[in-house]
């Protein structure tokens, strides 16, 4: 089980702390994207997290189709964090299953749901209705 102590995620031996969970959400879902434009279009100031989506051509899954997918998803447990604006990310937890709708009604700006083996992502942007949202599976 993953349970966070001091703002990182940890498994037993296994921590993450935000800077690292970045990584390897970027890592994972960014495989094969050009670094410069994840730097460019993604992590730096002005900038969010699902920019990779947008501007990384990363193959993922948008809309209602992308909560459709989301929802079909056999779970118990993901990673939640919030923002992503300039590579910062806050409230990272853990939760158990959760709809797209439930997501939808989070008050956060842009909230990312992630698989604790990092297979899948589900990200509600703030920009509903024309950016998002975004499921992608893990490369």
């Amino acid at each position: 089980n993953y349970r966070l102590t001091n703002s990182n995620l940890t498994e037993g031996d296994f921590a993450l702390n935000n800077s690292e969970l970045i990584e390897k959400w970027l890592s994972v879902f960014g495989k094969g994207v050009d670094k410069k434009m994840i730097v460019d279009h993604v992590t730096s100031h002005g900038n969010l997290l699902w920019h990779l989506f947008t501007w990384g051509n990363v193959p993922c899954i948008k809309g209602d189709e992308a909560r459709a997918a989301f929802d079909a998803l056999d779970y118990t447990e993901a990673i939640r964090f919030y923002d992503g604006y300039a590579n910062n990310i806050e409230g990272v937890s853990v939760i158990e299953k959760i709809s797209a709708k439930k997501v939808d009604k989070d008050k956060k700006s842009d909230v990312y749901i992630v698989a604790k083996d990092f297979s899948w992502t589900y990200v509600r942007t703030h920009e509903v209705g024309w950016c998002g949202p975004y499921f992608c599976k893990g490369n």
